[in-house]
């Protein structure tokens, strides 16, 4: 009976210690999930009234000198290209449903403009943040940025047929303060507002493929507009402590920014 007994404890301990282990590995904060994000908005910030387009344009879409010359005394004279800049800002939602804080580390942005095969043009642009304790945090990629090991996720690797320069840099101002809200707190959100140049060589080339149309209402005396329909995707990267560097993919986020 005593050796019945002795075998059942034998038996039963094991079992209790293997059930109670489970139970403790499942309450110690190490089950992560990977953190949400969603893009807020994606809007036009700051872009050239459609006269300095249709001025800046006018002149190159003939070589007609009669057109030329009907361009500067219906238009006036072409602005300088400094005047011709395009900023864009892009809003994402950030969720961590952890029970510990999780760093932002990296985010990167794909944005295409148009959809036309004649006229689309694609940009992107990786960037760091860093925390509050920073000051000096403007945005330059950190080696090994935007990339994981995860396959399954967009990485700066995924975008080599984007135009070089397109998205230029980081807007200045609120734009780099967001660079240093890096830190999700246990279960908290944060909202990044980032901004960004488009390059004006670039920037121009791009448009000027859709530019003969509001060139025309200008000089017929109409009101000219410029649709751009626009996409946005990406990915933003965590350093979790178990999970360790994640990405996360946003997007493809759509709309029309409009240039009047």
């Amino acid at each position: 009976m005593t050796s019945n007994l002795l075998l059942v404890s034998l038996i039963t301990v094991p079992l209790l210690a293997v059930t109670n282990c489970d139970q403790l590995y499942s309450s110690l904060p190490n089950s992560e999930t990977a953190p949400e994000v969603q893009v807020g908005s994606l809007q036009l910030v700051d872009s050239p009234p459609i006269e300095k387009l249709a001025a800046y344009y006018c002149p190159k879409i003939s070589s007609d000198p009669a057109v030329q010359v009907a361009c500067t005394f219906g238009l006036g004279s072409p602005p300088p290209r400094s005047q011709l800049t395009f900023t864009f800002g892009i809003g994402l939602d950030i969720h961590n449903p952890n029970d510990i804080p999780v760093p932002t580390a990296d985010v990167l942005v794909a944005l295409t403009l148009f959809k036309d095969a004649n006229s689309q043009a694609l940009g992107a642009i990786c960037i760091s943040l860093c925390g509050s304790d920073n000051p000096d945090c403007d945005g330059t990629p950190r080696p090994g940025a935007c990339t994981a090991k995860q396959g399954d996720i967009f990485t700066i690797d995924d975008f080599i047929n984007a135009i070089p320069g397109l998205i230029h840099d980081l807007a200045t101002g609120q734009a780099l303060d967001d660079l240093r809200n890096s830190t999700i707190l246990a279960g908290g959100d944060i909202h990044l507002n980032l901004q960004f140049i488009l390059g004006i060589d670039e920037a121009l080339k791009v448009f000027e493929k859709t530019a003969r149309a509001y060139v025309d209402a200008e000089l017929d005396g109409r009101d000219g507009s410029l649709d751009i329909p626009v996409s946005v995707e990406g990915s933003v990267f965590f350093d979790l402590p178990v999970l360790g560097r994640l990405g996360v993919d946003y997007g493809p986020f759509s709309t029309v920014w409009k240039v009047l």
